[in-house]
């Protein structure tokens, strides 16, 4: 009689999931055009405060900073002053290191990149079936195939003004996220009933650590790859093209994993047309050597040291995350994908504890339960 009433109760929610999932089809089919423009619109408000977010947590120590040690209880003006501080490393930032980065960029696009193109055509010349493919791809990315295309002037224009809308609200939302946390964050809790608001605070406070911990981390890696490929770059022997080559391996560590070998593509291929590089010829392998020791000392060594234990995924869970959330939200996904992934797995183990503590007795019932026995 009570598997009968399980096979019932399994099959009522069973009958319940596909149900809901026909539900969101039907929903999907009817209301497509409204669904994805609902996304975008989404998408467009969270982009720019998802990198908001980012940058808050990376100024929260400074802002604890003149909170606690120089004792500035004013909120106003130490975002003033956070501000103002942004502003002038910015500044010194573009004038120096950024415009080194964008002049070297210039010059590989204009002086390296043919010889590139050249040395990869050179290549698959000399293999037949690459050089079919080759041929294929040429044909098919030409100019006047590209032009022939549909060119939707509207996506172009959305585009646009979502690039201009995410540079006007990112500084919008960091003010009001530095200056009014603490209202966000009672905002938030005072919309659950009382009986489960001290459960929404824990774990806002577990979730906050856990956003912390990640952006603050990955901040310093990114940081970290960023100066010591350029290092490894200039050792190597490519000279002036260093700090961009090294500025691409940083930047693109912002995805685990994936990122850096992205990045590694360009020095790789430049490596192929510069015969003065350390190593000659096997130059090439040297940088794919270099790239996955670091991403090995890295992911074993230097993240377990900066970041949290809530922030240490496995590489599939990681990976998984990206694909996910990056399909469904694009940049903002990519952004935000390992920091969701972190606080649904803080989430599980809260409720697991919360679920242990139940099983346990406690010291009066132990008490109560001696005196029974007794």
């Amino acid at each position: 009689m009570a598997d009968m009433e399980r096979r019932k109760k399994w099959l009522i929610n069973l009958g319940v999931v596909a149900l809901s999932l026909v539900i969101l089809f039907l929903f999907r089919m009817i209301f497509e055009a409204f669904v994805e423009r609902f996304i975008k619109a989404f998408v467009a408000i969270v982009l720019p405060f998802s990198i908001a977010l980012f940058l808050s947590y990376l100024l929260a120590p400074l802002f604890r900073l003149l909170e606690r040690r120089l004792k500035l209880k004013n909120r106003l003006l130490n975002t003033a002053i956070v501000f103002s501080i942004v502003g002038v490393v910015l500044f010194f930032f573009g004038r120096f290191a950024g415009t080194l980065i964008y002049t070297q960029a210039v010059s590989f696009i204009e002086n390296d990149w043919p010889r590139v193109l050249s040395a990869i055509t050179d290549f698959v010349s000399r293999h037949e079936f690459l050089d079919e493919i080759f041929k294929r791809l040429q044909e098919i990315l030409t100019v006047e195939n590209i032009i022939a295309r549909d060119f939707d002037l509207f996506s172009v224009f959305e585009s646009a003004t979502t690039v201009v809308i995410t540079i006007v609200l990112v500084p919008v939302f960091l003010f009001f996220i530095l200056n009014d946390r603490h209202r966000i964050y009672e905002g938030i809790v005072i919309v659950f009933p009382k009986k489960v608001r001290h459960h929404v605070i824990e774990l806002t406070k577990r979730a906050n650590r856990v956003i912390e911990e990640y952006f603050n981390g990955r901040f310093l890696t990114m940081f970290v790859m960023a100066i010591v490929f350029t290092i490894v770059f200039f050792i190597l022997g490519f000279r002036e093209r260093s700090p961009l080559f090294g500025f691409m391996l940083g930047f693109f560590d912002i995805v685990p994993y994936v990122g850096p070998f992205i990045a590694m593509v360009l020095p790789v291929l430049y490596s192929l047309t510069d015969d003065t590089l350390l190593f000659g010829e096997y130059a090439p392998i040297a940088i794919m050597i270099t790239v996955v020791v670091g991403q090995m000392i890295q992911n074993n060594v230097a993240q377990p040291l900066i970041m949290g234990k809530e922030t240490k995924l496995h590489p599939l869970l990681v990976l998984s995350a990206f694909v996910f959330f990056g399909y469904l939200f694009g940049v903002v996904g990519i952004i935000l994908a390992i920091p969701i992934t972190g606080m649904i797995r803080t989430t599980s183990r809260y409720i697991k504890e919360l679920h242990e503590e139940k099983l346990q007795l406690n010291e009066e019932e132990q008490k109560r339960l001696r005196e029974d026995i007794k």
